[in-house]
C-alpha cells in the first residue's frame, strides 16, 4: 500500500482507509509501510497509525505490517506496536545502509524470529535498496526458524527465484514484488505478488489477468513508480495523494496517459 501525505506533509488516514475500501473482496490482504509506503520517512506513531487504519477496513487477519528499520531494536517496537492491534503477520527487511555478510543476515532473522514467536515473519529481499544480497545458500539458512512463513522477493532477489522457491519448506509463501508476474505467478511457483500497482487501479489489472501483454502495459506505465501510483490516486480520488520522500516530476505526456489510463482524460 502507498502511504498518502495530504497537502500539509502529514499523514492523511481518511485517505489511506479509502484506498483500502476500494481493494475487491477476495484481494484485500495488505503490505503497509513497506517501499512504495515510503517507511524510510515515516515515524513510529504514524506506522502504528497506518496498521490500525488498515485493521479498521481489512480486518487483523487481512494485514501485514512492515516492521523493517535501521536496527533491530527499532524493529522489534515496529512489532510490538503492530501485535497490539492484532496483526500477527510482519514482513522484515534485511539490514540495511550498513554493510552486512551472510552472518550477519542471518542472525538478524533468526534474533528476531526468536524474540517473536507470536508473529509470523516474512523476510523481505531487496537488494537494489538496501545493498544486501542475499545467495541461495545463506536464504536456505535464513528461513529455517519455524515461525518464518514464506518471502517477498524485490528487484534482483527474483534473479534468484527459482533457486530460493527450492529452498522453501512445503509450507512456506513465496511473494514476488514484480508486477508483471501477475498473469503467471502461480505457474511460476510461487504464490502470489505483492503489487505496488494494485492499489491504484485494482480493477484495471484484474479485468487484464488473462492478457499478459495488457497488464505489462499497466504495468509499464505505472511501475515500479510511486510518483506515478500517486498521481492516479489523486485522479481516481480527488484526494492530496502527496509524497514526503523525494520524487520525480511526471511529464506532460505520461501524465496524460495516466489520465486515459484511469478514464480521466
Amino acid at each position: 500500500m502507498p502511504t498518502p501525505f495530504d497537502d500539509h506533509d502529514r499523514v492523511d488516514p481518511d485517505a489511506f482507509a479509502d484506498v483500502l475500501s476500494r481493494l475487491p473482496a477476495g484481494h484485500a490482504d495488505v503490505l503497509v509501510a513497506g517501499t512504495t509506503g515510503e517507511f524510510p520517512a515515516l515515524d513510529r506513531d504514524e506506522r502504528r497509525t497506518l496498521t490500525e487504519v488498515a485493521v479498521r477496513a481489512v480486518g487483523a487477519d487481512k494485514v501485514i505490517t512492515h516492521v523493517g528499520a535501521a536496527s533491530l531494536t527499532a524493529s522489534d517496537r515496529l512489532a510490538e506496536d503492530a501485535a497490539s492491534v492484532g496483526v500477527t503477520r510482519v514482513a522484515l527487511l534485511t539490514p540495511y545502509y550498513l554493510p552486512a555478510d551472510a552472518e550477519q543476515v542471518v542472525a538478524h532473522f533468526h534474533t528476531f524470529a526468536e524474540r517473536h514467536p507470536q508473529l509470523s515473519i516474512y523476510p523481505y529481499l531487496f537488494p537494489d535498496r538496501t545493498g544486501v544480497t542475499v545467495e541461495p545458500e545463506t536464504f536456505a539458512r535464513l528461513m529455517a526458524p519455524a515461525n518464518i512463513v514464506g518471502v517477498k522477493l524485490s528487484g534482483r532477489a527474483n534473479d534468484h527465484f527459482d533457486a530460493f522457491r527450492s529452498r522453501l519448506r512445503d509450507d512456506q509463501e513465496l511473494y514476488t514484488g514484480d508486477d508483471s508476474r501477475l498473469p503467471t505467478i502461480r505457474d511460476d511457483g510461487g504464490t502470489g505478488v505483492v503489487s505496488g500497482c494494485f492499489p491504484a487501479v485494482p480493477d484495471l489489472l484484474l479485468q487484464a489477468i488473462d492478457e499478459p501483454g495488457r497488464v505489462a502495459e499497466i504495468v509499464g506505465l505505472l511501475g515500479p513508480s510511486i510518483a506515478r501510483q500517486k498521481y492516479a490516486l489523486q485522479l481516481i480520488t480527488g484526494r492530496a495523494w502527496r509524497s514526503r520522500m523525494s520524487m520525480p516530476d511526471l511529464s506532460a505526456p505520461l501524465a496524460d496517459q495516466i489520465e486515459r489510463l484511469v478514464g480521466r482524460s
